[in-house]
């Protein structure tokens, strides 16, 4: 005989993605818990994540608080094929039509200590013992045995934070290198988190060993940031594309980077956790009133439907990306150059694009 169920949500995991979950469901009346580890004195990341303008107005209406205070505004994106002059980009996009920020950068660890005090404000129960729930939502492992669509894409992706002059810090740029994208992604007026994503067989690896070099090297060849140091440590990770083929069984859903991880070259990774909770916080309204139980297979089922093929094709179109950009011939970068330039001749298509970048797909 199955255990008796707790008429609750369990929901799997403290990090980022687990605590933005929690606050959703709570603020709708859900009552939850939240399965997580026992504290632990963690190191400070240098990560930072991008947040579309978009998902960051579904925080603020979650009224998640001091977000202005940790969050850098980016009014526009410079994008660079093989050249390091700041001062002539291949291409830009901003948003003519709308006044409103593409996105916002902050450090993972300032928007999860954020949302871990959101966490304690609304007194969200944390245990540290899995339930046998009415629903349980996993953030942190495939608990349901999906097939995983996967390759590896044998590159690293280097983060660190850089210090620099006071400067009007609200452009990211992104440097397509013949050693693999480099992202300059602002924090502040004097601060600047940089990801390069390099091959596992790239000379440009050994710049990492030593601070002294990568400093030459960044001081000496983007001259728009004066006075580069290295501010932080210097983390890695292995790049790998991995889709779940299913995300729900009864009772039971996977959201956030276990059913979708993605290349960070377009910085969409956790906007797409984003719109699954997004899209979860509009189901579970819409039904609250009709009294359904929270495990309900057709609840499950629609959010699915919702999910699942937005998601394959938003992944599958980052993963082109980051493919048209590994090829090193000659031409073919040159025709990625002149194709950046063109774009500037149709800015209908530069909208859609925008669109793509911050909501995903719409249907």
């Amino acid at each position: 005989m199955d255990k008796k169920i707790i008429q609750k949500i369990g929901i799997i995991g403290d990090g980022l993605t687990g605590n933005l979950v929690a606050i959703a469901l709570f603020k709708l009346g859900y009552p939850l818990e939240i399965v997580g580890k026992k504290p632990e004195n963690l190191k400070n990341s240098p990560a930072s994540i991008s947040i579309s303008n978009d998902s960051y107005n579904f925080l603020c209406k979650l009224e998640i608080k001091n977000l202005a205070k940790i969050c850098n505004p980016i009014n526009s994106i410079k994008l660079y094929e093989n050249n390091n002059n700041s001062k002539d980009p291949d291409s830009i996009f901003f948003n003519k039509t709308k006044k409103v920020p593409l996105s916002y950068i902050v450090l993972k660890d300032n928007l999860n200590s954020q949302l871990k005090y959101e966490i304690e404000k609304l007194k969200i129960t944390k245990v540290y013992k899995n339930k046998n729930y009415a629903l349980v939502i996993n953030t942190v492992e495939n608990d349901i045995k999906a097939k995983n669509i996967q390759w590896n894409y044998q590159e690293d992706a280097f983060t660190f934070i850089i210090k620099h002059e006071k400067i009007l810090n609200n452009c990211s740029r992104q440097f397509f290198f013949e050693d693999g994208p480099l992202a300059f992604l602002p924090l502040s007026s004097t601060k600047t988190s940089l990801v390069w994503s390099l091959s596992k067989s790239s000379i440009a690896r050994k710049k990492m060993t030593s601070n002294i070099l990568l400093e030459r090297f960044l001081n000496n060849s983007f001259k728009v940031y004066k006075n580069i140091r290295i501010n932080s440590k210097i983390e890695n990770f292995p790049l790998k594309f991995n889709f779940l083929t299913s995300i729900i069984k009864p009772r039971k859903i996977i959201i956030g980077d276990i059913s979708h991880r993605i290349h960070p070259i377009a910085g969409q990774g956790w906007n797409m956790t984003v719109r699954d909770i997004k899209y979860l916080y509009e189901i579970y309204k819409s039904k609250k009133k009709y009294g359904y139980d929270y495990g309900e297979l057709s609840l499950l089922e629609q959010y699915e439907a919702k999910v699942k093929l937005n998601n394959l094709i938003f992944a599958s179109s980052i993963d082109l990306v980051r493919r048209l950009f590994k090829f090193k011939n000659k031409q073919i970068s040159n025709l990625r150059k002149n194709g950046f330039r063109q774009l500037d001749k149709f800015p209908e298509i530069k909208n859609e694009i925008i669109k793509f970048a911050d909501r995903g797909l719409s249907f």
